[in-house]
């Protein structure tokens, strides 16, 4: 139906910005002197009762049971897509502008292209090469654009931590697919993050100990925005749009959260925007269109 259709365009909108919303609140709890991994705990210490909740609640219904190879793989994703890209993205936030990361995270879908190949032998058409070609040409330009901002070695270990959370986060969409018909998307979703939860906790307190409650107080009024707004909310309503208006379809509206970073951190982080880089990001959203296009086209 039309109607469904177009709920699904709004829960995907309103998600992507959601998601643009994460390096907003990184950067702004960098102000009191915490790292990637502390924000991240927070993120994720707030997030754990919001998915547990979902998770019973699902389990109230009647459910197929998971057989234990599913749940070996189930975990394992959750680490890689959930754990290992968030850490690598809230590692990268400290050395590269909020706009230079969302515009390297949404890069994803050219590694998944490249993955599918790799692993299925899926077919890259000459189209879907150059629109990864494009993609990264943007990415360059963006990075250039960002050299007199932050020191030069600091700028690229950025990058490379955020290119990382990239491919770890296609990785996991590529191995996800079959799960997630199995298992149902709500109860892949919330198993994963709550999987990711225990692993940050565990790598907070290897490094860090126990010590989670001397932060500034606005820290945590900022690990409880992360949380709801840039993980538990967007995670749902992306959830629920691509069962409504299909991923290609995602991928396009979601092109929607790097320009709205560009707005967030010019106003909110006062990170001033050079027409280079609005040029970069142009041709990312470009050529993210042209593999989501393309790949659909190729799959039907």
């Amino acid at each position: 139906m039309q109607s469904n259709f177009y709920k699904g365009v709004i829960y995907v909108f309103i998600g992507a910005i959601c998601f643009a919303t994460k390096g907003i609140f990184a950067k702004l709890a960098f102000r009191y002197h915490v790292d990637g991994l502390q924000i991240l705990t927070l993120r994720m210490l707030f997030s754990l009762p919001f998915y547990i909740f979902i998770l019973a609640k699902e389990y109230r219904q009647k459910q197929t049971p998971i057989s234990n190879p599913i749940w070996t793989n189930i975990i394992l994703l959750g680490l890689i897509g959930y754990y290992l890209a968030a850490l690598f993205d809230f590692l990268g936030l400290q050395y590269v502008s909020a706009n230079l990361e969302r515009n390297i995270i949404f890069t994803y879908p050219t590694f998944v292209l490249i993955m599918s190949k790799l692993f299925y032998k899926r077919k890259i058409y000459t189209i879907q090469t150059i629109a990864v070609i494009i993609c990264y040409i943007g990415i360059l330009m963006a990075f250039y654009s960002d050299r007199n901002s932050y020191i030069s070695s600091n700028l690229t270990k950025g990058t490379i931590f955020v290119l990382l959370s990239a491919v770890t986060y296609a990785l996991y969409l590529v191995k996800s697919d079959n799960l997630i018909k199995n298992v149902g998307t709500v109860r892949f979703t919330c198993i994963s993050m709550i999987v990711s939860c225990i692993a940050v906790l565990v790598h907070y307190i290897v490094i860090h100990g126990f010590n989670i409650f001397t932060f500034a107080p606005q820290v945590y009024w900022i690990g409880l925005a992360v949380a709801i707004i840039s993980t538990v909310l967007p995670s749902f309503l992306m959830t629920y749009g691509i069962a409504l208006i299909g991923s290609s379809n995602m991928a396009i509206i979601a092109s929607v959260g790097p320009i709205a970073t560009i707005f967030m951190s010019n106003y909110i982080l006062h990170e001033q925007s050079s027409i280079l880089h609005i040029i970069g990001t142009i041709l990312v959203l470009i050529g993210v269109f042209m593999v989501s296009k393309y790949g659909k086209k190729a799959s039907q």
